[in-house]
C-alpha cells in the first residue's frame, strides 16, 4: 500500500539520502492479502488496506497455484509499477536509470528472497 506518507518517505530517501534501489517486498502467508482474498470485512481503517490489495486479488483470480501467494506477488509487482511513475522526484529518476524499483517475494519458510518480473 502506498499512501502520501510512504511516497514522501521514499522521495526523501531518494532526494536527500541518495537511495538508488527501492525493493517492494511481499511475503509468504501475508495476513492482509489472506483477508483480502477471503473477502473479509473489518472496521476502522482496515477496509482501506483490503481495498488497496483488491486489484491484485482480482488480477490473479482463476490462476493456477495458491490464490494468496499469487495475490502477494501481484500486489508487490503492482506497487512497484505504480511507484515507477509516481511524482516529480521518483518517476524522472527511474526513467533516467538513476533509481531502480523492483518487486520481490520473501519466503518465511526458507528466508529466500525472489526477485519478481
Amino acid at each position: 500500500m502506498v499512501d502520501a506518507i510512504v511516497l514522501g518517505s521514499l522521495e526523501y530517501a531518494i532526494e536527500h539520502l541518495g537511495t538508488k534501489l527501492i525493493v517492494v517486498l511481499g511475503h509468504e502467508r501475508c495476513g492482509a492479502v489472506t483477508a483480502a482474498v477471503s473477502g473479509a470485512t473489518d472496521t476502522g481503517d482496515i477496509p482501506d488496506v483490503l481495498k488497496a490489495i483488491s486489484p491484485a486479488v482480482e488480477e490473479t483470480k482463476g490462476q493456477s497455484g495458491d490464490a494468496i501467494e499469487n495475490a502477494v506477488r501481484a500486489n508487490a509487482r503492482d506497487i512497484a509499477r505504480r511507484l515507477k511513475s509516481s511524482g516529480p522526484i521518483i518517476a524522472p529518476r527511474v526513467q533516467s536509470g538513476e533509481v531502480k524499483i523492483v518487486a520481490a517475494y520473501y519466503s518465511l519458510d526458507t528466508g529466500q528472497v525472489e526477485l519478481l518480473k
